[in-house]
């Protein structure tokens, strides 16, 4: 796979071989052009474009779902504890 790809040329500089594969756009690229993050390859416009929505964030609607969860979790915690010390207490002689 490396040979082949060496072979190749870079999609931006057709004077020179290839380095990498985009992981996204399948682009060969050369060791300039090729970029890692998270131990991956990619070409600028698609690292661009992932960064973008990395910085983007979640959207309103999955913090309300995030947000509710723990409410929920938190009302079922406290269930447990109070039936379980109600247990408990029964229980002792």
């Amino acid at each position: 796979m490396a040979a082949e790809i060496q072979r190749k040329r870079c999609a931006n500089h057709p004077e020179r071989y290839g380095h990498a594969l985009c992981m996204t756009c399948g682009k060969v690229v050369c060791q300039e052009c090729a970029t890692p993050w998270d131990g991956i390859n990619y070409c600028a416009s698609c690292l661009a474009r992932r960064r973008q929505g990395a910085r983007k964030g979640g959207s309103a609607l999955s913090w309300a779902a995030l947000a509710a969860t723990i409410v929920l979790l938190f009302f079922a915690a406290r269930t447990a504890m109070v039936w379980g010390a109600g247990l408990l207490v029964s229980a002792w002689p």
